[in-house]
């Protein structure tokens, strides 16, 4: 499943600018993105002081999540 999700980003980046766009966005991926799991993200948060930490959303590679510091 992993495999056609991210064929499918790179049709979509090729799309958008062409496929020096979809090189440079997948470079990019590679140096900013964590490959951790979202319950390894939350936890390093709440280690780091977050109290309250929720998940959004999560559909295959992909997860929207936030942390709120304080009351």
């Amino acid at each position: 499943m992993t495999r056609l999700m991210w064929k499918r980003y790179a049709n979509s980046l090729t799309d958008l600018g062409g496929r020096e766009y979809q090189q440079q966005g997948f470079v990019y991926i590679e140096k900013e993105d964590s490959a951790r799991p979202v319950t390894y993200q939350l936890d390093l948060l709440k280690k780091f002081g977050f109290q309250k930490t929720e998940i959004l959303h999560k559909n295959s590679c992909f997860a929207a999540f936030r942390a709120v510091k304080g009351q």
